[in-house]
């Protein structure tokens, strides 16, 4: 009896994105038609939470399958320390990942886009074709340094438009090895949702796609007392610490519109993305033969209770429910 194919695997994770911005999930301003339909035709969860509401400890729960009480990792890894990092460092080193144990059953294994688990010039966790920019946070999407199997450059262009084209090439030189499965990781910077990165208006094709949405979508909630008090806490934290978010979104965005549909516009960019990998897959005959998951690190408030942003601590369920589809 022939031994049955094993699948693709294709994991494609967004950065900073809660499950109701998406159309599937009931954002009537939202465009992300390529999403859309791959819900419909897919799997949609209804409720997907993470383990964290920020980036690293989630992505490392998604990388080794643990809790972070198990791995670890609790809170974003600052890469502006990145020069006190031991060399070669990775948060997750001692654990069997996601990657390591697909190549082990004869998976090519490929990482495409943000990782912020660590040092970032060389390829960690058994990847084969390791691509990804030289910071973990994004304070703009334009001019990023990158890095591409060792080799370091700045792309002057968006990110997430860098990233899908390495992916679609990945995929195309794939599908002339169709013997050989393999795991595609795309984790896109995107829709990132913090300044300086989404301040003013986007600067890329879908740029101009909410001029003219109100943006009703967004909560237009009163800001509480915690919200008040966690941005000052975090104000005078970040004081001394030059080169990251701009914390005093938290409590302007919501009433940002030009902010509002940066942040959007970031969304169907993505969503254009997920479609060109979806459309190399078809091209290339694996579509019918690769598990395709689109999920993000963790959720995000967009105004709910008079909060923008994510953290770590016990803030509402938006802020962990995700968007997972199959």
């Amino acid at each position: 009896m022939a031994e049955k194919k094993r699948p693709n695997v294709v994991l494609i994770m967004t950065d900073n994105q809660p499950a109701d911005l998406l159309g599937c999930y009931g954002n009537q301003e939202m465009r992300s038609p390529r999403l859309d339909q791959m819900a419909a035709e897919g799997i949609r969860f209804d409720n997907a939470y993470c383990p964290n509401a920020m980036c690293s400890p989630s992505r490392a729960s998604v990388w080794t399958g643990r809790m972070p009480s198990q791995h670890g990792v609790h809170t974003w890894l600052d890469d502006r320390l990145m020069d006190q990092w031991p060399a070669g460092w990775n948060a997750v080193a001692e654990f069997d990942t996601l990657p390591e144990i697909l190549k082990r059953a004869g998976y090519a294994t490929a990482m495409i886009g943000k990782y912020h688990l660590g040092a970032l010039a060389e390829a960690q966790n058994g990847i084969d074709h390791w691509i990804t920019m030289a910071r973990g946070h994004t304070l703009d999407f334009h001019g990023n340094e990158m890095t591409v199997n060792g080799e370091s450059f700045v792309y002057d262009g968006h990110s997430v438009d860098f990233f899908t084209e390495q992916a679609v090439q990945y995929i195309d030189a794939r599908a002339a090895q169709p013997d050989e499965p393999f795991l595609l990781l795309l984790p896109y910077n995107g829709p990132y949702g913090h300044w300086p990165s989404i301040k003013g208006r986007a600067e890329h094709r879908f740029g101009d796609l909410y001029d003219e949405t109100p943006m009703h979508s967004v909560p237009r909630e009163g800001i509480s007392k915690e919200a008040i008090a966690l941005y000052e806490m975090n104000k005078e934290f970040m004081s001394s610490k030059k080169g990251g978010p701009d914390f005093s979104a938290l409590l302007q965005i919501p009433n940002d519109l030009t902010s509002l549909r940066n942040y959007y516009s970031q969304m169907s960019l993505i969503d254009d993305g997920v479609g060109q990998v979806l459309d190399a897959l078809a091209r290339g005959g694996l579509e019918g033969d690769t598990v395709v998951i689109f999920t993000a690190d963790h959720g995000f408030s967009l105004g709910h209770h008079g909060f923008w942003g994510h953290g770590q601590a016990t803030w509402p369920s938006n802020m962990f429910r995700i968007a997972y589809n199959i």
